[in-house]
Order: structure tokens, then C-alpha cells, then sequence
């Protein structure tokens, strides 16, 4: 759609300038530019679909691949290019799940190694709106989860006036395995195979996304928990450099704690570990025997106490160059605006939320902090109930009430001390979800979260100590560690 439009627009600005009076546009440019359940990528065109909740409305694209299946062969390498196809692409039906172990994230979808695929949302007219970009990597520890669910791809954050990309990305022991074979295979080490995914699909965010109405050089990643650490894995690597603009981490901030550091020599002892308890040689032949496994086998085999695997980004000399604690400390990091936080129960707000937001702000880079507070009526009525791990995604994405009944928030609830139950809500709760997400989108436009009429969010130094209680209503405070709040004894999941 830039190709057609930049010449048109030259055309226009030419005759302006002789004096001259601009043609209008023709209803065939028009159409062209107009977006709708169809849009046509560099691979091919994508047939979506229309989706309404709480009265907002977007187009959504399911499963567009933006690298080749990792299979075979492409096991263990960096991704490859998607192929093209002819035709339109059903993009109707969420993608695959990265190979994992059960879990309540993404139940209802299929695994396959097949899964490098992201999703699009946008509210969008036409394609030349250059709506900013918001990037979603999700959570689940390097481990589980998937981009696909209604909650991350709810149409409130596009209604708000940004394009949301949703990303699935290679997991476990197929995105994070080191081993010396695989190292001397591709010569520049191994161990980050997801983290070359996540910047793959910002390549494709380049290259796609102003086909979607999508402004590619105003792009935003954002993250939580596992996803947090992709974020940061961004940031960190001189790779995906260029290919964002601004960085939010929701409950993810660990990765730039100095205690927080996997060398290649030590992730590829942990490989080899993992290569042995699977019965595998190790000579010529380990990669291909490798490659032949089922990968239910390879993740079965991982999970197990005395091997000792555990899926994390590791210092490989080229795609993370140091240790991610000296990158933010020596300012190396993406010079980027950053948003850092966490829920009122989590102990990180005591720890690494400030850690990173002192370094990250240190080195000149604007900063803000927040703690999410509110709960839904049904558990603020709760005695001992706290904001816990995971609980702001829903308001973020605006997606209250759905979000509240997912699996996931269910699961996650017993580590505030929250019932199971599906919790009532109010208004005030979807106030706060607008207001959270209203936020989100501000700071994906401008680099700044402040809403004028609705918060003044101060940046933070480690003077100030400034952060954002988002609750009802959302407040400027002080002191971020002060505002931790203990869930009950006995809770799992105080992260």
C-alpha cells in the first residue's frame, strides 16, 4: 500500500507546489488504501475476520507466519524466512502452541513444532493511518503460554488507536538449548533460538504491519513475566536494533539482576546433560539424532529434576554479547523509553522493579514505574485477597469481565490469596481497565504514559522514587518498595 501511496502523495505535494490545484483521489485509490477482512502481506494475503466485545469492534488476523516451521532440518536454527502463498490465507483459527507440557495457558490449541506464527489486531480504516505498534511477547517462563487468546487480543487496546501484534515463539529445550554441536554448527553459539524468533517477528513488524494501518518505525514490545524477560532479551541484544521504539515490562524484570546470569559453557554442560538422559551419542551423528526425536520426548525428558534444564537467555557472545546485568548497567541496553512493574503482591517491587528502573533511568532513558493494585469486587470483598502475578493483564488488554473467567487468572489467583471462583465485577473495574489501557496505548503513541484529564504519571529516578498506583483511581505515589503487600501466608506465587 506505500508503494501506491508514496508516488500519489508525491504527485500531490508537486502540484502544490507549482500552484497548481491536486487532482482528488480516485475511488480506486481509495479502495485500495481501504482496509478490510482481507489485506495482502509481502507472503501472500490474509483473510481475518470481525470481532466485537463490550461494544468495540476490530479486525483480527490469526496465524500469519512470520518464519518458516522450525523443523527437520531448521530444528535448532535460526529462524528462516515464511514462505509465500498463493491465494488468500485462512487467517481465522488461532496458530499452533510452541511445543510444551500441559498447562492452563492456551488449553484449547494445538502443539506443534509448526508455531512460528503472530497475530494481528487492528481497528484500522486504511492502510496509510500509521497507527503506533504494539508488540505482545507472552508469559509462561520461557516455557508455556502462547499470544493466542481473547484476552491478548481484545479489541479495546486497537480501539484506543493502536495496531496489536500478538507473537508465538519457540519454548523450552526447542527455543533455549545450548550444546557445543550446536554451537560449532552455527558458529556464533547457541541457547537463544526463542530470542531470535521475537526479533524475527519485529523484522516481519518492519516489513508487514503498515499494510494493517501500522506504523513501523513507532513500534512498542511488551511483555509479562517470561514474556517480561523476551523484552528485556530485546533490549539487551544488539540484533533488534532499530526494530522498536518503546519497551513496557509487566512482572518480568529479573533477567537484569546480576544474580540472574547463564554463560554458554554452562548452558551447553546443562545440554549435554539433557542430550544423555535422552540416550544420545555424543559424535558426529548427536545434531541429527537430536533432530529425529519426537519433540514430546525432548520436553519430557527437560522437565525432569536431575537433568536440570531450565529455559533462559543465555550470554552467547552474539545474540546477548555480556551478562544482561553489565548491558543495563554500562548502558548498552536499547535506549529506548521504558515502562517497569509489577502487582501489588509480588515481591519484585521490593527488587528488581527499582533495579531496572535505576539502571535503565541512570543511563538517560526516560523511565516510568508502577504497582497494579486493583482487584475485581469479587475478590476485593475477599479478606487478605492481593493484586497478584498476572492479574493486570486483563485490565491492560481491556478486557474485563472475560479475562476474570480465563484459566489462567483462575490458576494464578490462589497466589494472592484469591478464591478460584469467578470473581464479580463493577464498573469501577471497567473503568480501570480503560483507564489502564488508555495509558498503555498513550505511551505506544508518544513515549509518554501522561493522559491529559486522566493521570499525570511523573518519570522515574532514583531520586524521586515516583510510581503510578493503578487502581481505582490510578495515583501518583512515592516509593515503590514501600508498596508491596505480603499475600497471605501460606500463598504460592509472591513473585
Amino acid at each position: 500500500m506505500r508503494a501506491f501511496t508514496a508516488p500519489l502523495l508525491g504527485a500531490i505535494m508537486a502540484l502544490s507546489a507549482c500552484g497548481g490545484e491536486a487532482p482528488a483521489p480516485t475511488p480506486e485509490a481509495s479502495a485500495q488504501a481501504a482496509i478490510s477482512e482481507i489485506v495482502q502481506t509481502k507472503q501472500g494475503a490474509v483473510r481475518g475476520e470481525t470481532v466485537t466485545d463490550i461494544g468495540v469492534t476490530a479486525f483480527i488476523y490469526r496465524g500469519i507466519p512470520y518464519a518458516a516451521p522450525p523443523t527437520g532440518e531448521l530444528r535448532w536454527k535460526a529462524p528462516q524466512a515464511a514462505a509465500s502463498w498463493e491465494g488468500e490465507r485462512d487467517a481465522t483459527k488461532w496458530p499452533n502452541r510452541c511445543p510444551q507440557g500441559a498447562s492452563s495457558m492456551g488449553m484449547n490449541t494445538e502443539i506443534s513444532e509448526d508455531c512460528l506464527y503472530l497475530n494481528v489486531v487492528t481497528a484500522a480504516k486504511t492502510a496509510d493511518e500509521n497507527r503506533p505498534v504494539m508488540v505482545f511477547f507472552h508469559g509462561g517462563g520461557l516455557t508455556t503460554g502462547t499470544g493466542s487468546s481473547t484476552t491478548y487480543n481484545h479489541p479495546t487496546l486497537p480501539n484506543k488507536g493502536v495496531v496489536l501484534v500478538t507473537v508465538n515463539s519457540r519454548l523450552g529445550p526447542m527455543g533455549y538449548l545450548a550444546h557445543p554441536a550446536l554451537s560449532a554448527e552455527s558458529g556464533t553459539g547457541s541457547g537463544n533460538f526463542g530470542t531470535l524468533d521475537l526479533k524475527a517477528s519485529l523484522d516481519w513488524v518492519q516489513a508487514n504491519i503498515a499494510a494493517f494501518g501500522g506504523d513501523p518505525d513507532n513500534v512498542t514490545i511488551f511483555g509479562e513475566s517470561g514474556g517480561g524477560s523476551k523484552v528485556i532479551s530485546q533490549m539487551a541484544t544488539p540484533l533488534a536494533a532499530g526494530l522498536f521504539d518503546r519497551a513496557i515490562v509487566e512482572s518480568g524484570s529479573a533477567l537484569v539482576d546480576a544474580q540472574r546470569v547463564t554463560l554458554l559453557k554452562d548452558a551447553e554442560a546443562t545440554g549435554q546433560k539433557l542430550v544423555a538422559a535422552l540416550g544420545v551419542k555424543e559424535d558426529a551423528g548427536t545434531l541429527a539424532a537430536l533432530r529425529a526425536l519426537p519433540w514430546e520426548k525432548l520436553i519430557e525428558t527437560a522437565g525432569k529434576e536431575d537433568v536440570g534444564f531450565r529455559a533462559t537467555v543465555v550470554v552467547d557472545g552474539h545474540v546477548i554479547p555480556e551478562p544482561i546485568s553489565t548491558i543495563f548497567e554500562t548502558g548498552k541496553q536499547a535506549k529506548v523509553p521504558l515502562i517497569v512493574g509489577a502487582n501489588a503482591g509480588e515481591s519484585s517491587l521490593k527488587t528488581n522493579v527499582p533495579l531496572m528502573a535505576n539502571l535503565h533511568s541512570k543511563a538517560g532513558n526516560p523511565t516510568w514505574v508502577y504497582n497494579f493494585t486493583q482487584l475485581p469486587k469479587g475478590w476485593r470483598e475477599e479478606k487478605g485477597c492481593v493484586a497478584f502475578h498476572g492479574l493486570e493483564l486483563t485490565y491492560v488488554f481491556g478486557a474485563v469481565p472475560g479475562g476474570l473467567s480465563s484459566p489462567t487468572t483462575l490458576f494464578l489467583a490462589a497466589g494472592g490469596g484469591c478464591s478460584n471462583a469467578v470473581p464479580v465485577h463493577d464498573e469501577t473495574d471497567m473503568k480501570v481497565a480503560q483507564d489502564a489501557a488508555t495509558v498503555w496505548a498513550q505511551f505506544a503513541k508518544t513515549g509518554n504514559p501522561s493522559v491529559e484529564g486522566l493521570i499525570d504519571w511523573p518519570a522515574y529516578t532514583e531520586q524521586t522514587n515516583s510510581y503510578l498506583d493503578i487502581g481505582a483511581p490510578l495515583t501518583a505515589k512515592t516509593n515503590v518498595q514501600g508498596s508491596y503487600v505480603a499475600p497471605p501466608a501460606g500463598t504460592r506465587g509472591a513473585m
